[in-house]
């Protein structure tokens, strides 16, 4: 949410509902699709033309609960009021491909419902945020070099190799009949040296300082004349070289020192690693859906423009670079699909940055099923024709309760129209002249005295979404 908040408003989002759907702090078995939908639910107050956006839907667990959540947004957003557009993002970030063989936009469309009330995008981007946190209530987890499930043998696999190399030399020299008790000392610290590495980075050490202890004993024990029997007292027959080797095999790197301290108690006893823990959490830049930052956008455009502008070919603030890049074919199956589901991309074009590459519904065929053009596949149309009528409703409020005779009749077509005719002048409607834009025809309802009858036809406008250019060489005339 808080991050979510922050692209919002850099992407120019204004004043906003906040519905809580519980804290944080009670949620630490994880984001519940119960707390959501009761946060969904609070929204059916609300009765002007709003976006509906998840912040948190992405964190549940469940993916079959995320598109479940987005169906009853779409469900309120297809109700008679018709005041609701959700913004929908994918369930993950990028093209995975889940248990059942679909990718992410495979599944999305098979999940989620045909509406026009919803617009959906991909793929996730990462933002220029870093993750704030308190340093007094953040564990580390700190791992090792060794892989989980690895096996120490794997893992140690130079070093037990050294180990037999350096047994195998002892009982050359042994062999040999003029054994050296200076270099079976040498050859035992070498041993000693690999075992005590081993100990300095791992985190299960059962025998290593048994066995190093004991090399050491004997080590110290042939450099002083001690031992000069190599008959029977020989480093490699009292088995110091295998007890080193049985020790490292049964030692594992898999977590760090500081695993499960906390961030700020490592500062006083290891201040290099404290300071290098810090910088790699502020290194981290946070990845985000987009449904937040093109809620942004859409605020924006409204703003400077109207929504009856596609909120598209708009460059996204804050934003590093999308998690996947997407082609101009891929780009092409995300907008037009068989089923209708268009999904808009979001691009990175150089010298451009990242942009909003698309403005289509969840209904976004070109044709219904009769054959006609489909009216609500765009973004803009879906969501302008909503607040006309949000907005000639408001104005029809108040002639409730008046003479319904010709006289009130002409008066609300000329406040409808002169309403209609600054929409048109904005850029709101086709047309050249007003007439070709617009028609407001008012009128009493001949069987039912108290009922007024209001027709308005718009010409509302469409974007390009292909622009063709025609090239022709003309060749020099003699």
């Amino acid at each position: 949410m808080y991050y979510s908040l922050q692209m919002y408003f850099a992407n120019g989002g204004g004043p906003c509902y906040i519905v809580s759907a519980g804290t944080y702090a009670s949620a630490n078995q994880g984001i519940q699709k119960s707390a959501l939908v009761t946060g969904l639910n609070m929204t059916d107050t609300i009765k002007k033309p709003v976006l509906i956006v998840f912040t948190d839907a992405v964190s549940l667990t469940d993916q079959d609960e995320f598109y479940d959540l987005y169906n009853l947004a779409i469900a309120k957003a297809d109700d008679e009021t018709k005041n609701r557009f959700a913004l929908l993002d994918t369930y993950y970030g990028n093209s995975v491909t889940t248990s059942d063989n679909l990718n992410t936009i495979e599944k999305f469309r098979n999940k989620i419902n045909t509406t026009s009330h919803a617009a959906a995008y991909f793929p996730h981007f990462e933002t220029v945020l870093n993750y704030t946190f308190d340093e007094t209530q953040t564990p580390i987890t700190h791992t090792g070099l060794q892989a989980t499930g690895q096996s120490s043998a794997v893992f140690y696999a130079n070093e037990i190799a050294a180990l037999d190399r350096l047994k195998s030399l002892a009982s050359d020299e042994i062999s040999s009949g003029s054994e050296n008790s200076f270099v079976l000392a040498d050859l035992l610290d070498q041993a000693i040296d690999i075992a005590a590495k081993v100990k300095e980075t791992a985190d299960v050490k059962t025998g290593l300082t048994t066995a190093i202890d004991n090399a050491r004993y004997l080590s110290d024990a042939l450099y002083d004349g001690v031992i000069d029997d190599f008959n029977e007292n020989t480093p490699v027959f009292n088995g110091e070289f295998e007890a080193l080797k049985t020790a490292v095999l049964n030692a594992k790197d898999e977590k760090g020192d500081a695993d499960g301290i906390i961030l700020k108690d490592l500062q006083a006893s290891h201040s290099v690693l404290y300071n290098r823990v810090k910088e790699a959490i502020r290194s981290l830049k946070v990845i985000l859906p987009p449904s937040s930052a093109m809620a942004g956008v859409y605020a924006r455009v409204d703003r400077m423009k109207g929504p009856w502008k596609a909120p598209a070919n708009i460059s996204l603030n804050g934003v590093v670079a999308p998690t996947e890049k997407i082609s101009d074919q891929e780009q092409s199956d995300l907008n037009i699909h068989s089923t209708g589901k268009s999904v808009n991309a979001i691009r990175t074009f150089s010298g451009k940055g990242t942009l909003v590459w698309g403005a289509r519904t969840l209904s976004g065929k070109d044709k219904k099923d009769d054959g006609k053009d489909n009216e609500w596949k765009y973004i803009q149309v879906r969501r302008y024709y909503d607040m006309i009528r949000y907005a000639l409703s408001g104005v029809l409020v108040n002639f409730i309760d008046e003479p319904n005779i010709s006289f009130t009749w002409l008066h609300a077509r000329t406040t409808l129209e002169n309403f209609l005719n600054q929409q048109w002048k904005d850029g709101a409607l086709a047309g050249s002249i007003p007439e070709e834009a617009y028609q407001v025809d008012v009128k009493g309802d001949q069987t039912k005295a108290k009922t007024m009858n209001v027709i308005v036809k718009l010409a509302l406008v469409r974007p390009a979404e292909f622009i063709v250019l025609n090239f022709s060489h003309q060749l020099q005339q003699s």
